[in-house]
């Protein structure tokens, strides 16, 4: 059984004659690349074409089986059209870079410019550079830190905010210059672990185990103080919340184990959707690029929402490959397809929106749950675990 197509491209340099081919319905990935380096053959030379390797897009998803397998998932009908499938050059998978031990689990982790902080379970919050080089541990919490962010780095000067089983935030600014801490402030009012923490701009906002969502100012005290009062408290869930991000300057997008995900107008301080998942939610992370909202649930799925319709289907994708919870996830800063994942099978998986079933690659080298991953910078993809170790993966 043979089916009509057409090559299409955005790649101005390896575009074919705009002609209809004939080929088996049967094509897969590698039979597509064949037919199109063929075609590519009379303008491109042969060095070229030996180094590259595509992708292609048939009905806005990658082929990653038969072309008549992809076809019939959307619309049998369409085997009697003329079908465009559009080529893309494949990026190469990010590469192994360096790997940073610590003495207990590693629970979160994020980049900025050059540097490189982690939280772990021994109590300290690690500094390192992006060399990999340990710059400093900072001791302040007594208990696990379980969450991390950065407010500024920049010529060996830090401002970051921490949460710990303790039940306290911490905001630190450390001068590697002079070598030491410029200021702590703890911030007290929780009663549960500090999942997760969420920057924009002067403020930001904690989600706890104690099932609410506080807000605080990171503007500096009139008097000077080492603690700080939250500005207010969200009761936000029947469970404990366990992811929150900004989907603007003043909407909040927050998750938790009660099955739910909800939106907060934060300056109204009110719920305006509630979506209930079914499944307890692990990790959530808003597009930059696209404001869409990946989550990873207790299912071991990952699935896509699109939070800004007001009706109709907000669920948009189901992407299936981990076999275990998935911990934490993270779009790409810069591509509106691309975002990571991190679970309890040991694996970190960067996906690609437009391949449901399969990601682009498995990240390995883990020996026990991944509990953290980052793409906070473009070219450094960071994933930490319970084995103790921050991994550190390359992506040109």
């Amino acid at each position: 059984m043979s089916i009509q197509v057409q090559f299409i491209t955005r790649l101005e340099k390896y575009s074919v004659p705009d002609t209809t081919l004939v080929i088996p319905c049967s094509s897969t990935n590698s039979q597509l690349e064949a037919i199109l380096k063929g075609l590519l053959k009379p303008t491109v030379s042969s060095n070229d074409l030996s180094r590259l390797s595509f992708d292609f897009l048939c009905l806005n998803k990658l082929v990653r089986s038969s072309l008549e397998e992809h076809i019939r998932e959307k619309d049998e009908s369409l085997l009697e059209s003329i079908i465009s499938i559009e080529y893309i050059e494949k990026f190469q998978g990010p590469e192994p870079e360096d790997v940073l031990m610590h003495d207990d689990w590693v629970s979160a982790c994020r980049s900025l410019a050059d540097s490189i902080l982690v939280a772990s379970y021994d109590t300290k919050v690690h500094l390192w550079n992006n060399q990999g080089e340990h710059i400093i541990s900072l001791p302040g919490h007594t208990a696990p830190v379980r969450s991390l962010a950065f407010i500024y780095s920049d010529e060996g000067e830090h401002e970051f905010i921490s949460g710990s089983h303790d039940q306290t935030i911490l905001i630190w600014k450390y001068d590697q210059n002079k070598n030491n801490v410029q200021s702590l402030i703890t911030c007290k009012g929780h009663q549960g672990t500090i999942e997760t923490l969420a920057l924009q701009k002067s403020v930001f906002c904690s989600g706890s185990f104690d099932k609410t969502i506080k807000l605080w100012g990171l503007e500096e005290e009139k008097e000077k103080s080492s603690t700080k009062e939250c500005r207010l408290t969200i009761n936000a869930h029947n469970e404990n919340v366990s992811s929150i991000g900004w989907t603007s300057t003043n909407e909040l997008v927050s998750g938790s184990w009660d099955q739910t995900i909800k939106l907060w107008n934060m300056d109204t301080i009110q719920s305006t959707q509630t979506f209930k998942c079914g499944k307890a939610v692990l990790s959530l992370d808003i597009s930059p690029v696209n404001g869409l909202l990946v989550c990873g649930f207790t299912d071991r799925f990952i699935r896509l929402y699109d939070t800004r319709l007001q009706e109709g289907y907000v669920l948009r994708s189901t992407f299936s490959s981990h076999s275990q919870w998935v911990s934490s996830v993270m779009w790409s800063r810069k591509s509106e397809y691309l975002f990571v994942s991190g679970s309890y099978d040991s694996l970190v998986k960067l996906w690609d929106t437009r391949s449901l079933k399969a990601p682009l690659y498995d990240l390995q080298g883990h020996e026990d749950r991944v509990l953290c991953v980052d793409w906070s910078i473009d070219e450094l993809i960071l994933s930490g675990g319970a084995d103790n170790s921050l991994k550190m993966f390359s992506f040109k």
